[in-house]
């Protein structure tokens, strides 16, 4: 293999490898780097992947940048209030039923 081709592989494997993610992984890695406990995220995560919509899901993912500007853990309750928006009231309720229905 040619160092070229090489470095090819080396880029585009990582991508490929992202694009296999559910929905339902990415919001558990979200969730989990905004700071709910990796199990409870997880929960979260299927549940969530299975009730959002795709711009649903953009606006969880946004959180994400959020607390890498502020370098600290969140609470469900903190996400919540960030995902609050009058036009999609849906996204905070699923969220939340999700919080609660995997804390039990």
């Amino acid at each position: 293999m040619t160092p070229r081709l090489s470095l090819v592989a080396l880029i585009t494997l990582p991508l490929a490898l992202a694009a296999c993610t559910t929905p339902a992984q990415r919001i558990t890695s979200n969730l989990t780097e905004l700071g709910v406990p990796p199990r409870q995220a997880q929960c979260m995560g299927g549940r969530l992947g299975e009730r959002l919509s795709i711009g649903q899901l953009r606006r969880l993912q946004e959180l994400t940048g959020l607390r890498a500007e502020r370098f600290e853990r969140m609470s469900i309750r903190e996400i919540a209030n960030k995902l609050t928006d009058e036009r999609d009231p849906g996204l905070v309720a699923e969220f939340l039923r999700a919080g609660v229905g995997c804390l039990i």
